[in-house]
């Protein structure tokens, strides 16, 4: 005898439901794994877009005067930074380091080509009750006798006064967004690249934030002033995982001029100059061998502080780059 077994409808029903949820369920699996395989690394900084290739190695300028050659594009990362004052890549990981072998070298020249700019155009001082400026947002402002811009101008007067050529480029890189700045800083880089521009030095002049990393005093006092207090920022390019851009920086060359830099102002002034801060991102140091990324004080200094720290800043470049040799002699 042949048993004939009767399903009930509910039963039918369930069974359909349960058939339809488990090909949505594998659907949306299959399209997350393959949007994590495309997804960018948190490693590589929203300014990983690499416009266009750059010259050939046998066509760069000679000397300090280089610019590097640039290729492949990296890709950029949408995430911004944990704070809204400190997008990009400016939280990633902190690299512990030990001395870089070799130290800092330049040929003197007559004159000299020194690059300064600003990724972060907009970043200000502590309000000063008597000359207070109008902000964007708590911190910044688009007023350049207050922000960032005015310590780029002062230094570029300070290195003009010691016979250094100097190119301040203004560009507002913030708008429209802080957090895609690095971007439109590495378009302006390309742009004096393209043009056959060359430098000695490439200068990105921010100011922190202040926070715990920051250790006090936040200035230090010296021939009668307060001096901001600064710091070199150097980016390896290798990102959160190892990887990073696919161009990285020669970020041990970029660390020999950091490191020229921060001992020449602490032989001047000591303890002007924090320790060197080493991270995973790139900051466009990819561009030169001689990039540095330079804090100059922080958001809870005062404009005359920073532009008081302008003056040893241009001391100790000036004498990387007019007399080498005796930089550092005792």
């Amino acid at each position: 005898m042949i048993r004939i077994k009767v399903y009930k409808l509910s039963q039918v029903i369930g069974a359909a439901v349960l058939a339809v949820l488990l090909i949505v369920a594998i659907v949306v699996g299959i399209r997350v794994f393959a949007g994590a395989q495309d997804s960018p690394t948190l490693g590589q900084e929203s300014a990983g877009v690499s416009a266009s290739a750059g010259a050939p190695a046998a066509d760069k300028p000679q000397a300090l005067r280089t610019w590097l050659p640039d290729g492949e594009e990296a890709v950029p990362v949408t995430a911004e930074g944990e704070t809204g004052d400190a997008p990009d890549d400016v939280d990633r990981i902190r690299v512990e380091i030990s001395k870089i072998e070799g130290e800092f070298e330049a040929e003197p020249k007559e004159k000299p080509r020194v690059l300064l700019y600003h990724t972060h155009s907009y970043e200000a001082f502590a309000q000063d009750p008597d000359n207070p400026y109008e902000e964007t947002t708590q911190w910044r402002s688009a007023d350049a006798d207050f922000n960032i811009m005015a310590v780029g101008a002062k230094l570029k007067e300070e290195l003009e006064t010691r016979g250094i050529e100097v190119v301040h480029d203004r560009t507002e890189h913030e708008p429209p967004k802080l957090g895609t700045a690095y971007i439109r800083s590495l378009a302006t880089l390309e742009k004096y690249q393209e043009a056959g521009e060359a430098f000695d030095m490439v200068l990105d002049i921010h100011r922190d934030a202040a926070s715990a990393r920051n250790t006090n005093p936040s200035c230090v006092t010296a021939n009668g002033k307060d001096y901001a207090r600064l710091m070199m920022l150097i980016g390896t390019g290798e990102g959160d995982d190892g990887e990073g851009f696919s161009i990285k920086p020669n970020w041990q060359e970029n660390y020999k001029l950091a490191e020229a830099l921060t001992e020449g102002l602490n032989e001047r002034i000591p303890g002007i100059c924090r320790d060197i801060m080493v991270k995973t991102g790139r900051y466009n140091q990819h561009m030169s061998e001689r990039a540095v990324l330079i804090e100059v004080g922080h958001n809870e200094n005062t404009l005359q502080e920073a532009l008081n720290a302008t003056e040893p800043l241009a001391d100790v470049i000036a004498d990387l780059l007019l007399d080498p040799a005796s930089a550092f002699a005792s």
